[in-house]
């Protein structure tokens, strides 16, 4: 058998979940002497972080792309680099893979879908799934979704959990205590923390307004850090970000939030953070409000470091929080219910302490990189 040459193709400006884990797996892929290329925008964060780790990168001009000439790209780079199996990481992407194999059935094709699985079963979603050979997904829930709203054999579908270096999930006092106060946290307060892009689906609004609704003695007791950046749409000439106007208008409605007189002490943002773990380490709870989050990876990284969820009913949050058992769940949209939520972790330290521990073994038992690396090793074989 021939050995594997795989070919991952990811067009995407932002820098989000979903691209930092894909950036993490094709890393991790390089480690075990796979043969890979990566077609993805030549000026996308992912090409410079990719290039940066020694990953070949095959970069597609301007800021937007067509799926048939993405397609061409891709047949172009089948024959060139003699590609065993494309690994679309978008759902945009799959559309391509798809059509560059259209009438060849040698070329394998992996979709990684990262997304919620939304009913698509007309006859042009049926033709596109027959082309995929695997379709890959962190969660149980998207999953069975899949199962149900896709026309897709079912054998195809595959629960392959996020890897994560587990080893790189160390508590430090030294930096927790400097992170801290460098925010003038006091001793008494509980540090609730997110990791999310600065957009509307996150629920940052809610989670921010959730503040209105804790008395000034619950206030006092706690702070509340936004991690992340406004979502980028493209960049500009001199490689600057050029953010969504809605994301943008948000970053600013935030910000306003953040120096108004009642919050400035208790609502801060802090730019997306390269050393995230050390800043994840520094808090106490770490809450996610997204309207509709699908296998959090921030959830992932917030577990693995000990630390109780606030997450919403939604999407695959409740498969990560177990129900109860490693965080709880506000209901989505809603910035009533997040107050209840944090006033609940305010009023029982002891359930916090022990949804934090219940996180962290649930997350390491599950979430590994060399499990995940052999089920996709698998894949390729």
């Amino acid at each position: 058998m021939k050995s594997a040459r795989v070919l991952h193709v990811i067009h995407s400006f932002s820098w989000g979940g979903l691209e930092l884990y894909t950036s993490e797996l094709i890393q991790q892929l390089q480690t075990t002497g796979l043969q890979q290329q990566v077609l993805c925008f030549g000026n996308s964060r992912i090409a410079k972080e990719l290039e940066a780790a020694g990953v070949s990168v095959i970069g597609t001009p301007g800021s937007k792309i067509s799926k048939l000439a993405e397609a061409q790209i891709i047949r172009a780079c089948i024959k060139q680099y003699r590609i065993t199996h494309l690994h679309s990481h978008t759902r945009l992407d799959m559309w391509a893979c798809c059509l560059a194999r259209w009438f060849d059935p040698n070329i394998k094709h992996i979709y990684n879908l990262y997304m919620n699985a939304l009913p698509k079963r007309d006859f042009i979603h049926k033709a596109l799934f027959k082309r995929v050979d695997a379709l890959c997904s962190s969660s149980e829930t998207i999953i069975n979704d899949a199962r149900k709203n896709f026309p897709i054999d079912q054998y195809k579908l595959r629960l392959i959990r996020y890897g994560r270096q587990t080893e790189l999930f160390n508590h430090n006092r030294v930096e927790r205590a400097r992170i801290r106060e460098k925010y003038n946290v006091h001793n008494d307060q509980m540090v609730i923390g997110t990791l999310c892009r600065i957009d509307d689906g996150k629920g940052v609004r809610e989670l921010a307004e959730s503040l209105d609704h804790l008395s000034d003695a619950e206030l006092s007791k706690i702070q509340l850090w936004i991690l992340g950046d406004p979502t980028a749409k493209g960049k500009a000439a001199d490689g600057s970000p050029i953010y969504e106007e809605k994301s943008l208008e948000l970053f600013t409605w935030l910000h306003g939030r953040c120096n108004s007189v009642r919050l400035k002490n208790h609502l801060k943002h802090i730019p997306f953070q390269k050393d995230y773990v050390s800043y994840l380490d520094a808090m106490d709870v770490f809450t996610l409000a997204s309207y509709n989050e699908t296998y959090s990876l921030s959830v992932l990284d917030a577990m693995m470091m000990e630390k109780p969820v606030i997450g919403t009913n939604a999407g695959g949050t409740p498969e990560q929080t177990g129900h109860n058992e490693r965080g709880i769940l506000a209901e989505p949209r809603s910035a009533t219910s997040l107050a209840q939520c944090i006033r609940y972790y305010l009023q029982n330290p002891e359930v916090a302490q022990q949804h934090g521990h219940q996180a962290k073994d649930w997350a390491k038992s599950n979430h590994n990189w060399p499990n995940t690396l052999k089920q996709f090793l698998k894949l390729y074989s």
